[in-house]
């Protein structure tokens, strides 16, 4: 009775989602505001990251009797941050979200988020000197400068574990691993100031790029499962970073996409699970999972804004993450429970309908943004035919679709197969070596009156 109290007090974050989804058409249009008690505001992008949250923090509760964090102390500690941290998306004030965040870390007992934290208050601070208040006041476009810039991304780059920030070590804690997309959240905010100088993009670029480089390097090679866990969601928030930098509406798209689907994908990877399930396999990012079509994206935004050597690192990185998840299935239980059945539908089903996710979901996130992004990659929705990435020119650089999605990625899926073979990571079980039979044993077996030629000594 006691684990199942346990089991529907961590799924109570999946009401949260029920209750915000309804309101996706009414924040799309008008954000609704609120002035008293306090300035209180629900827009698109705040609504994608409240959904982010609620997932990440409550779908552990489906997994079932795998995962290993079922203790009171690490559901109570969940709820908690919720609680802390949900209010204060919603609330105006710029020093509403710092201070969540650090409630948030002493929670979970974090130093580097309350080092983030430290840094983030430092570059609001200096911003609130200039006279802004609030995340959507003129003022505080007016005070935005380059210095409270280089703060706001030092802060974001700390909290989501970037490179080298990820050098410094700290104990694994899987809650704070399902929390990390928040931090995205303020400097996707900077966006509502108006555009970012070509120095500040390429800083983010180049930060989230050298972090997908190396935590999928450190995913692949790492010996510690939990480790490799954790470096394979840090390719995916570093290609959220990345494509954040770009500043152009596919790549804010693109960053929008990983952090919404970013809590199925490390429930599937099972990072604290005394024993993984095969449905770890949907976590990689091969057609048609949902990871395929965030990974997808982030390929087509760099390609849209002309960065192909960065698509091509997508690439590398996305392979290199096919081939941690193989190797994460090496000895691992082949049975199949009703939860990983389910979570793989979810999975594939966000794969198979993202295009309509991205048009009432994510779009209306990245018009609010408009102001501050480039026209230089733009997001193409093809309602029930699929997605596409368009240039300056209006070309179609990248496209998805939603019905032959399993089709466009199965050369990836088998190079990842086929080097996890090689490699020794993947082995096919062993074949049964017949017994050797000596013809004159099977003839007195099968011969009664035979049996009495037996050599006898």
């Amino acid at each position: 009775m006691i684990k199942v109290v346990q089991r529907l007090l961590q799924a109570l974050p999946l009401v949260g989602i029920f209750l915000l989804l309804p309101l996706v058409t009414t924040v799309a249009d008008i954000p609704l505001t609120r002035s008293w008690p306090l300035p209180l505001r629900l827009d698109s992008l705040t609504l994608v990251f409240a959904v982010s949250l609620c997932a990440a923090a409550g779908l552990p509760a489906v997994q079932g009797a795998l995962q290993s964090d079922h203790s009171w102390r690490n559901v109570l500690q969940s709820l908690a941050a919720l609680v802390v941290l949900l209010p204060a998306l919603v609330v105006e004030h710029l020093i509403a979200l710092p201070l969540a965040l650090l409630l948030t870390a002493i929670i979970l007992r974090s130093w580097r988020w309350g080092a983030a934290v430290l840094v983030l208050l430092a570059g609001l601070l200096l911003l609130r000197a200039t006279g802004a208040r609030s995340w959507y006041a003129i003022d505080s476009a007016r005070g935005f400068s380059p210095p409270i810039f280089l703060l706001i991304l030092t802060a974001t780059c700390v909290g989501l574990d970037c490179y080298p920030a990820s050098l410094a070590n700290e104990r694994s804690n899987v809650l704070r691993l399902r929390l990390q997309p928040v931090w995205l959240l303020p400097l996707l905010r900077t966006y509502t100031w108006g555009p970012w100088s070509s120095g500040w993009a390429l800083a983010a670029v180049l930060i989230g790029g050298a972090t997908t480089l190396w935590s999928a390097y450190a995913a692949l090679w790492t010996g510690n499962d939990t480790k490799r866990s954790e470096h394979i969601a840090g390719t995916w928030l570093g290609m959220a970073l990345t494509t954040a930098g770009l500043a152009t509406p596919v790549g804010t798209a693109s960053a929008l996409w990983q952090v919404g689907v970013y809590g199925l994908g490390l429930v599937l990877l099972q990072p604290d699970a005394h024993e993984r399930s095969r449905g770890a396999l949907w976590a990689a990012p091969f057609p048609p999972a949902a990871a395929f079509s965030a990974c997808w994206l982030a390929q087509g935004a760099a390609a849209a804004s002309g960065a192909f050597i960065l698509a091509a690192i997508f690439w590398l990185a996305t392979l290199a993450c096919g081939l941690a998840v193989l190797r994460l299935l090496e000895g691992t239980s082949s049975r199949w429970s009703a939860s990983d059945l389910l979570l793989t539908a979810c999975s594939i089903a966000l794969g198979l309908f993202s295009p309509i996710v991205l048009r009432w979901l994510i779009v209306p996130a990245v018009e609010l943004l408009q102001g501050g992004l480039t026209p230089f990659g733009l997001l193409d929705i093809w309602p029930w035919v699929g997605v596409a990435a368009l240039d300056a020119g209006q070309r179609r650089v990248a496209v998805l679709p939603s019905i032959a999605v399993a089709l466009l990625a199965l050369v990836m899926a088998a190079l990842a197969w086929l080097l996890a073979r090689l490699l020794g990571w993947m082995r096919p079980s062993e074949a049964v070596e017949p017994q050797k039979v000596m013809p004159w044993d099977e003839l007195r077996k099968q011969v009664w009156w035979a049996r009495g030629f037996r050599r006898r000594g």
